[in-house]
């Protein structure tokens, strides 16, 4: 099967999940995305991207982030958009840590309640997000998990950074998850869009097991 061209398929849409280190390349590459873009930014990172200049942004207020996303919701208007881009999901794990942490008696501790709220409250940001009739490019930062196989072997595999819970519904409703990386040498940018051992990732729209990240919305015939 080639690779797949979501272009020609509007009727249809798709979500992407794309985690990386800092610095990978995850905000470049989504501004590769066809069509009109909006970005959502929970980390401030594009300011010195240029694909991002000039384009429709929102940039998540860091001192208010969970009144921040309810304005975005409420204003946000999909119908006059091809694409949503959700920057960092996982900055925004931590903005909405530390906001909670500002009701302790020392204003720096989270409370046990805090990791399941959190949970339920990213998977309703993400359902509503989600239901959205455009297409949907998510990225995250990268850590590794302790997974037990089947056999009760331990190894530590590549996964975006959130909590377990969270994670698995936003990758569970992604139609890609795919880890980027880049040479140290020649500073070429890929994307890992197969599974394996080492690293969580998945591909249901074509049968490449990766490519390069200029690659990454083109079909064969592009190339």
């Amino acid at each position: 099967m080639p690779a797949f061209d979501w272009s020609e398929n509007k009727s249809t849409k798709y979500r992407w999940l794309v985690y990386g280190v800092p610095g990978a390349g995850k905000t470049t590459l989504a501004g590769m995305l066809k069509g009109k873009t909006y970005l959502l930014s929970l980390d401030d990172s594009f300011h010195r991207i240029k694909v991002w200049q000039n384009k429709p942004i929102w940039a998540i207020d860091p001192e208010k982030p969970i009144e921040d996303l309810t304005e975005f919701v409420r204003e946000f208007k999909p119908e006059e958009y091809d694409n949503l881009v959700i920057d960092n999901v996982s900055n925004l794990q931590k903005l909405w840590f530390i906001e909670k942490a500002r009701d302790s008696k020392t204003g720096l501790d989270n409370k046990i309640q805090h990791y399941g709220e959190f949970t339920n409250w990213l998977i309703r940001l993400i359902s509503k997000l989600f239901s959205y009739n455009i297409n949907i490019f998510v990225t995250a930062w990268e850590k590794q998990v302790k997974v037990t196989d089947p056999s009760g072997q331990e190894f530590e595999q590549y996964a975006p950074d959130l909590r377990d819970s969270a994670r698995d519904y936003l990758m569970g409703n992604c139609d890609v998850v795919a880890r980027m990386i880049q040479k140290p040498q020649s500073g070429e940018r890929g994307l890992i869009m197969q599974g394996s051992i080492d690293t969580y990732a998945k591909n249901r729209l074509d049968d490449r097991k990766g490519c390069k990240a200029e690659d990454f919305f083109k079909k064969v015939s592009d190339k």
